[in-house]
């Protein structure tokens, strides 16, 4: 599925969505970046959708002001290692795609290529910026978020279970790709990153140029739950720029059934008295509808190794 619309000059919003779809089994004669969903331009929605059995990535995204939200996604992944069930989807090398909202998706059981790992549940490659992950479930997935020298991305209020680790941001600007500066800020000019409209929308980057562009600013990391697995994998240089406040790490979080990976909290969990707020387990995935194709419906965890 591709969804493509809106204006990202005028940040006009395309309105088309993907909403109760089954995608699954794709990818098969050509599996490299092509995903189940893939959306790019301005204000489009992917949303409760089951995507499973994906050689590469899910869902793929770029532009500005994308929902990806109450989707369920497992078993992608599984012929890479340099790729995350969602990801931003080349060409993402640009300080201006601010405004994207990923929340509410369970994706689990991601182990890449040949169990050697890969780069999460949600990939943000490349100084991608602007990205707020609230409200989501990871369980069993390496680097489950993973941010690629990006700036103002929002973690908040999700749940890691047996992530390893659950959260990874580096600060490649100051480093291996510093020498893309000059490529990034060439096409910051292509936008008017600095109209009032931009500046409303997007006020943390509209003095960009004088705030050390390449440094990954303003991530903020509050009131996540990880429960076994390792928390987090910061590079040094990326530390100080980064706020972690009030995350509950290493402390039972009382699920109602862990086992059953019924990753709900229990009325005494601790993590609400860090403000964590319950997430609408019942909402995720597809649902019974009248355009349905075919319910209930049936599908498999791909075994690890598989």
């Amino acid at each position: 599925i591709r969804l493509e619309g809106g204006d990202r000059t005028t940040l006009t919003p395309g309105g088309h969505y993907a909403v109760n779809n089954h995608v699954h089994h794709c990818s098969r004669w050509n599996p490299l970046y092509h995903p189940g969903i893939a959306m790019f331009g301005v204000g489009n929605r992917a949303a409760n959708n089951l995507l499973e059995n994906l050689p590469h990535t899910a869902v793929g995204f770029t532009g500005n002001d994308q929902v990806i939200e109450f989707n369920e996604i497992h078993s992608s992944v599984y012929m890479a290692n340099d790729a995350g069930a969602i990801y931003t989807s080349p060409p993402t090398e640009e300080f201006t795609m601010y405004g994207h909202v990923i929340r509410h998706n369970y994706v689990h059981h991601i182990y890449g290529f040949e169990d050697r790992g890969c780069n999460g549940a949600v990939y943000l490659d490349d100084f991608f910026p602007g990205t707020t992950m609230y409200g989501n479930v990871f369980y069993q997935v390496p680097r489950a978020v993973f941010i690629g020298g990006g700036r103002y991305n929002v973690v908040e209020n999700n749940i890691f279970v047996d992530c390893n680790p659950s959260l990874h941001i580096d600060a490649r600007g100051l480093g291996w790709a510093a020498s893309n500066e000059g490529m990034l800020i060439e096409l910051l000019h292509e936008y008017p990153y600095k109209n009032e409209l931009w500046r409303s929308r997007y006020p943390s980057l509209a003095g960009i140029l004088d705030d050390e562009p390449m440094v990954p600013k303003g991530n903020v990391v509050v009131r996540n739950i990880c429960w076994r697995g390792s928390w987090d994998d910061i590079e040094e240089k990326a530390r100080p720029h980064v706020v972690l406040d009030e995350n509950l790490v290493g402390v039972d979080p009382r699920f109602i059934d862990e086992a059953g990976e019924n990753f709900a909290l229990r009325e005494d969990s601790p993590a609400y008295r860090l403000g964590f707020k319950s997430i609408p387990f019942e909402k995720i995935g597809v649902y019974e509808d009248q355009l349905r194709a075919s319910w209930p419906v049936h599908h498999r965890v791909r075994p690890r190794g598989e």
